[in-house]
């Protein structure tokens, strides 16, 4: 199947629940290290919650502005009220990610319980939204199974074509996030101690940050970070040093 191709929507709808879910799972695990005390970069919850707006925002897109009309017009009486509840469900999920964005906006800045407030709120979104991707793939979408005749499934697929390479970009960005193992803080980056005359060295970790930005985090052990004053250089990139401190030489940084 090409990049703008679907053969069967009600099965690419399928197909992207299951997608959807694997995030869900990724951020519940955040949700569980977060309440583990275990140091999760917020670069990295954005990330994660950024991609399932973006793949939810297309499937929701799908289901309801393009589906639903064709549905409605074969669909049994029995099915309506599970067609209603997707629509009001659709609402809901939104709302779990803006709680999600605040939450995380107060981690980031340091709140007073923000962890345990951004924990509770991840974990409620995955467990909630996963409970949405069940629930369409159990009714509505079952039950249009054999209810949608092969024209307008034609008529729904040629219309997903339009936004079937941006769901395929997607979908890789998924894959990849999804490939790093679970609780991986970034890529490493081997760094020595900055006190003149030591030589211990250890590796501080590149992360994800806000906006597409990197971040640094020191090595685990009681190592210090110590970023400089920005120097603007000729060209207009702004430079940063930042020196790394072993335990011994740290001094609370």
């Amino acid at each position: 199947m090409s990049a703008t191709e679907v053969q069967d929507p009600l099965e690419e709808l399928q197909r992207e629940n299951e997608t959807a879910e694997n995030l869900l799972l990724r951020i519940l695990e955040e949700a569980e290290y977060l309440k583990a005390g275990t140091d999760v970069p917020p670069g990295r919850v954005a990330e994660e919650l950024r991609l399932l707006d973006q793949y939810l925002e297309v499937h929701r897109q799908r289901l309801d502005q393009i589906l639903q009309p064709e549905a409605r017009v074969v669909a049994m009486p029995g099915c309506f009220p599970h067609l209603d509840k997707i629509l009001q469900d659709h609402e809901e999920v939104k709302g779990r990610m803006r709680d999600a964005r605040e939450a995380l906006e107060a981690f980031e800045q340091g709140s007073e319980g923000a962890r345990a407030r951004l924990a509770e709120v991840l974990e409620l979104l995955a467990t909630k939204d996963h409970e949405v991707a069940v629930y369409e793939g159990d009714y509505p979408l079952s039950c249009l199974m054999a209810a949608l005749p092969e024209e307008a499934a034609r008529r729904v697929a040629e219309k997903f074509g339009t936004s079937q390479p941006n769901l395929a970009d997607l979908d890789e960005h998924i894959r990849r996030v999804l490939a790093a193992p679970s609780g991986d803080s970034g890529s490493p980056l081997r760094v020595h101690c900055a006190q003149e005359g030591c030589s211990a060295m250890a590796d501080a970790r590149v992360v994800p940050a806000r906006g597409g930005r990197l971040g640094l985090m020191a090595p685990e052990g009681g190592w210090g970070l110590i970023a400089q004053k920005a120097e603007l250089k000729a060209t207009g990139a702004t430079r940063i040093r930042v020196d790394f401190r072993c335990p011994s030489h740290a001094g609370g940084a």
